[in-house]
């Protein structure tokens, strides 16, 4: 048996995502967990942010973004960020997270993220009340002491990164748990 309640805003798990709009000189930080990749050639991420928030108009004036995967470490300030508004403060300063220069877009990255995704805008529209931003993705940063093979971005150990999770619906932040299996193999067995 399944219970229905019609159209909901529910999907989980999903990753918490602080996205920096503007300049090394005077940037903002929005919380989301509306993120996705959407292609691979080019390989292209979505976001989805609100139409009454300042980031937004942000990424459409600046036309670049980036999306900085949070960790179980920072979840106070991940939270912050969502629960605030740029206009009338400087998320950096209060949350005390670290700006650093991206290499290729304007908008800066977060050295507190171990994945940092830099992307110019390539497209957006509204759907219902919300912004839907394509980046494409023109740069990739990983802490190299969570790579298990410094020279293969798939290397990732997820354990010590730790990324935080967003559990929509609930409202709750969880974390990864164990391994179950191997991707693109283990449905195998069921091949006759």
């Amino acid at each position: 048996m399944k219970t229905t309640f019609g159209p909901q805003k529910i999907m989980f798990p999903c990753p918490v995502a602080l996205v920096v709009t503007g300049t090394m000189e005077n940037a903002n930080i929005v919380t989301i967990a509306w993120v996705s990749l959407l292609t691979s050639l080019p390989p292209s991420i979505g976001i989805s942010v609100g139409q009454k928030g300042f980031s937004g108009e942000a990424i459409k004036k600046n036309k670049n973004f980036t999306v900085n995967i949070a960790t179980v470490d920072i979840m106070e300030e991940s939270d912050f960020c969502g629960i605030t508004s740029g206009k009338e403060i400087d998320k950096f300063t209060q949350s005390g997270l670290t700006k650093m220069p991206a290499k290729v877009v304007a908008s800066p990255i977060i050295k507190e993220c171990p994945l940092n995704i830099e992307c110019r805008l390539t497209d957006w529209s509204i759907v219902g009340r919300t912004n839907h931003f394509v980046g494409e993705i023109v740069e990739t940063h990983i802490d190299t002491d969570m790579l298990k093979d410094p020279a293969h971005y798939g290397s990732v150990d997820i354990d010590a990164f730790n990324p935080l999770i967003y559990i929509g619906g609930a409202r709750q932040y969880r974390k990864v748990g164990e391994k179950v299996g191997d991707a693109y193999s283990i449905g195998n067995a069921l091949k006759k």
